[in-house]
């Protein structure tokens, strides 16, 4: 988008839930909720998994300003929620409002994944659905969304580039390393990535400490916010990992914790911290 052209600007980044992975999600040894993006008025919900609308009302956020539910792949603890937010984006469906974006195993019935993990009642709810595949954009309300390249056990699976116009963040939700996922996620503001286990403890389908190095090192990001962790991530502790990423890579790195919020100020510091109030954002 032209730099000098800003509709809606990316204010605040707020971590619904820092865990992932079945384990976690099961035994909630963190919160599984995604993360929500402040946008002037209005809220992008991205990867809502189980207990997020709780959390979101307990943290004092208002469900009706919800205009953008964003899903990466159809696992539960990215989708389990998603429903409940088309609801509220739509008034409790009273009215065509809002986007529902995500990978086409999310929204339609495709090879080896049987039907959608949305209902086609809440498909008919929002202004906007758009199943995504890797290189796909769109625009909606001033934001510029492309669907990024992810290589997961839903091969549908993809990440997000979001642009105001001012602000960029790219977000991975699970993916394996590759190079190709580097593209058309370069250079971010913020690169937020899902980083299951510590070291070199790979995971299928999943990025560990060390594949995260390498992801940064190919996408050279202004600032880093790892999350979605798995039991040995937090056994290992991932403030340690975030500092084992920054002494690596050179990049200020820090890792989520549930209902951790990231203001986005003016000249854009992302990793700014601060406890915000209850109420409209």
């Amino acid at each position: 988008m032209d730099s000098a052209i800003v509709l809606a600007m990316i204010r605040e980044i707020v971590l619904l839930g820092s865990g992932g992975g079945r384990v976690v999600t099961i035994r909630q040894e963190r919160r599984t909720g995604g993360l929500a993006l402040i946008i002037d008025k209005m809220i992008f919900v991205m990867d809502p998994g189980p207990g997020s609308i709780f959390f979101f009302n307990q943290m004092g956020l208002n469900p009706f300003l919800v205009k953008g539910v964003l899903i990466s792949h159809r696992h539960p603890d990215h989708y389990s929620d998603a429903e409940i937010y088309i609801e509220a984006a739509t008034r409790g469906a009273s009215m065509k409002r809002g986007l529902l974006a995500g990978a086409r195993s999310v929204l339609e019935t495709v090879e080896g994944m049987g039907y959608p993990a949305i209902s086609d009642y809440h498909k008919r709810l929002p202004e906007l659905v758009a199943p995504m595949s890797s290189g796909d954009s769109i625009v909606y309300d001033g934001i510029k969304i492309n669907a990024l390249k992810s290589f997961h056990s839903d091969p549908y699976a993809i990440g997000f580039r979001l642009d105001d116009g001012k602000h960029s963040i790219s977000y991975f939700s699970d993916t394996k390393f590759s190079e190709e996922i580097a593209r058309g996620a370069e250079c971010p503001d913020l690169l937020i990535l899902s980083v299951l286990r510590p070291g070199n403890l790979k995971f299928p389908g999943h990025l560990c400490t060390d594949d995260a190095i390498r992801v940064i090192g190919l996408i050279s990001p202004r600032r880093v916010l790892i999350t979605h962790f798995g039991s040995r991530m937090i056994k290992a502790s991932p403030e340690k990992e975030a500092e084992r990423i920054e002494k690596s890579t050179g990049i200020s790195t820090i890792a989520a914790t549930d209902g951790m919020k990231i203001k986005l100020s003016g000249a854009f510091t992302p990793l700014d911290l601060y406890t915000g109030g209850k109420g409209e954002p």
